[in-house]
């Protein structure tokens, strides 16, 4: 790969960082949270290397973000930081941005790791 190349990949990826990171402060994430940069770095796979119709690559996602931090923390780990990121978000903040992000009314259904990361996966993909 060309270092243009590079570049390109590489101001895509921290543009996207920062458009997903955007929509999790909005929605009440805490950055102070572990499983936050996890969340970033899950959802961004997702975009980029995944398609709508696979539901059994978590696994698989969840190894990549522990391969990107240098293997500081196992995949169920990862999985674990992430659900404690999105079940300790500032519920104010969500509730009141939630319609905003979604562009459907506030379910608690969309608070799991996989229903979440989907969710704002899909949304970036299509609104950007």
């Amino acid at each position: 790969m060309s270092s243009t190349s590079n570049k390109n990949t590489n101001l895509i990826t921290s543009t996207l960082a920062l458009v997903i990171s955007n929509k999790l402060r909005s929605l009440g994430i805490k950055t102070s949270n572990n499983g936050y940069k996890f969340l970033v770095r899950a959802i961004t796979i997702k975009v980029i290397e995944y398609d709508d119709n696979d539901f059994s690559n978590f696994n698989t996602i969840y190894e990549k973000v522990s391969n990107s931090f240098n293997n500081t923390k196992t995949p169920i780990q990862i999985d674990d930081c992430i659900y404690y990121s999105i079940n300790h978000r500032n519920n104010k903040l969500t509730k009141n941005n939630f319609e905003k992000v979604f562009g459907f009314e506030y379910d608690e259904f969309i608070f799991t790791n996989k229903n979440f990361i989907d969710e704002i996966s899909s949304i970036i993909r299509y609104n950007n």
